[in-house]
């Protein structure tokens, strides 16, 4: 009977896509998926050449696709499924923010280190107290400084 290297087949590529789709790292459901896709390659060649179990692997991965994608949209929707996808989001609303625009808009701006900078400290720019970093160079308090980039709240300066 063809019918069962045909079920070792499907099992191996499905094993595979598990592999490949949900499972990180390679080894759990990938090792056997080959051992399978293998020995049921073998038992049909064995017994019917090689085109057609060419032929019993093509259908078999016809037959199994349709059934992966199935089961992937099944398991989104588990409770278990749901243990694997990450379901937060970072909105506004709870907290998360961008860069602020009032530091944005210090880009440019030159004020003077109230701290030293080791590389990072406090410097005043426009009459407001804002923590900054050199680009890993030591500024004694008191030196003129600029503001050359912003990242996020990251504020980045050089000396004058």
């Amino acid at each position: 009977m063809l019918w069962v290297p045909t079920i070792l087949i499907a099992l191996g590529i499905l094993l595979i896509f598990v592999e490949i789709l949900i499972l990180p790292g390679f080894g759990a459901a990938g090792v056997p998926g080959i051992i399978l896709l293998i020995v049921g390659f073998w038992m049909i060649w064995s017994k019917s050449g090689v085109t057609t179990a060419l032929i019993y692997a093509s259908v078999a991965l016809i037959f199994v696709i349709p059934i992966a994608i199935f089961g992937l949209s099944l398991i989104r929707e588990s409770p278990i499924g749901k243990t694997f996808i990450l379901s937060a989001a970072q909105r506004s609303e709870e907290g998360f923010q961008a860069a602020p625009e009032e530091l944005t808009a210090l880009v440019g701006k030159s004020g003077k280190s109230v701290t030293p900078l080791r590389p990072a400290g406090v410097a005043l720019i426009n009459g407001q107290r804002v923590d900054i970093v050199t680009q890993g160079e030591f500024v004694e308090p008191e030196t003129e400084i600029e503001v050359i980039q912003v990242e996020g709240s990251r504020v980045v300066v050089r000396s004058l």
